[in-house]
């Protein structure tokens, strides 16, 4: 397999390389949606050694940052010199980021080695601009936004619509004849890759379980967060395949209101619970899952759970309808604005 990756990158030396930086998570889940535009060209990708990014990126040619890199000037020294060291022996012609702080020193020095830099803004920043949108303003020679409302965040942003829904997803329409309407419902709770503890999910995830040990099976990823213990399956981390596997078999999903997991789910064929996190309670640095988490609530894009017993009521409405959250797989690349940022892309390489 080394072998034959070697051999195409041979046929493929002369082909402009663009350069794919993105931090774990949902910020690498924006730019995987986007293979319609990569998936053909010679390509490099940067981000951090973690499960979600190594599983996902296997049989990638991979740079891997240093990280955490949110308020750690330590790190975004490590990465100024790594941009500088691969920028200069690698030469891309395009840059493309959806951020996090990882993209920073790569659109400050990508310019000075003849690269253009085009930075997405992140689907689930609804009603203001990220820290990285503001520090790659000056050096991106495009921005682009995927909803409307993000048009007057950055001066000269162009709206591409999103890469992903921004409506209800459908409904089943026959039910695959396989699943067994008596069996127990599972149910996959997972708080995604965010270095910030999430024990407010986690602890009413596992009393749930605990409640229901003989009706239904839990499956929880905490994250940083203690393991609660209990009736539950519990793993701090999952690779991108094994956390994909359980999506498809489960009745329910639960997650924090972060786009990868949710898209995640999407693809999988269920229609999620978000619990958005709360920056007051120490579980994120800002309050935007709260915004995008009334956002997709209200178009119907995923169900929304603030509080214990809203998260126990949609669990508990399995027992009456184990296929209540089910509906038809959703495509990867299908939403109008993959195809626009594609254009945009083609056009600026």
């Amino acid at each position: 397999m080394a072998a034959d990756r070697r051999a195409r990158a041979g046929d493929r030396a002369e082909d402009p390389l663009v350069l794919l930086v993105t931090s774990s998570g949902g910020h690498l889940s924006h730019l995987l949606e986007l293979a319609p535009f990569w998936q053909a060209r010679r390509r490099a990708w940067v981000s951090f050694e973690v499960p979600d990014a190594v599983s996902r990126l296997d049989g990638e040619d991979v740079i891997w940052a240093y990280h955490p890199t949110t308020r750690n000037v330590i790190n975004l020294v490590r990465n100024l010199y790594l941009a500088w060291r691969e920028l200069r022996r690698r030469r891309p012609a395009l840059i493309v980021s959806t951020g996090a702080g990882v993209a920073v020193p790569f659109f400050w020095l990508g310019r000075r080695f003849g690269a253009r830099t085009v930075f997405l803004e992140v689907y689930d920043r609804i009603d203001s601009a990220t820290m990285t949108g503001r520090l790659v303003r000056r050096t991106s020679d495009a921005m682009l936004v995927q909803w409307p409302e993000q048009a007057g965040l950055y001066p000269n942003a162009e709206v591409m619509g999103t890469i992903w829904p921004d409506s209800p997803p459908t409904e089943p329409g026959v039910l695959d004849e396989a699943r067994d309407p008596a069996r127990r419902p599972l149910v996959l709770v997972t708080v995604g890759t965010d270095h910030h503890p999430y024990d407010r999910l986690v602890s009413w995830a596992a009393q749930w379980a605990d409640e229901h040990e003989g009706d239904a099976q839990v499956v929880i990823q905490h994250g940083t967060s203690p393991d609660p213990g209990g009736a539950a399956r519990r793993a701090p981390a999952m690779d991108s395949a094994e956390l994909l596997g359980w999506m498809r078999r489960a009745d329910a999903v639960v997650c924090a209101a972060g786009p990868g997991t949710l898209m995640d789910a999407l693809h999988a064929g269920v229609r999620p619970i978000v619990v958005p996190r709360r920056p007051e309670l120490g579980e994120h640095v800002d309050g935007h899952q709260v915004a995008f988490a009334g956002v997709i609530g209200e178009r119907g894009v995923a169900l929304r759970a603030d509080s214990a017993a809203e998260l126990r009521r949609h669990l508990d409405g399995l027992f009456g309808d184990p296929d209540a959250m089910r509906i038809d797989p959703l495509p990867s690349g299908s939403a109008p604005g993959v195809a626009r940022v594609t254009q945009r892309l083609e056009q600026l390489l």
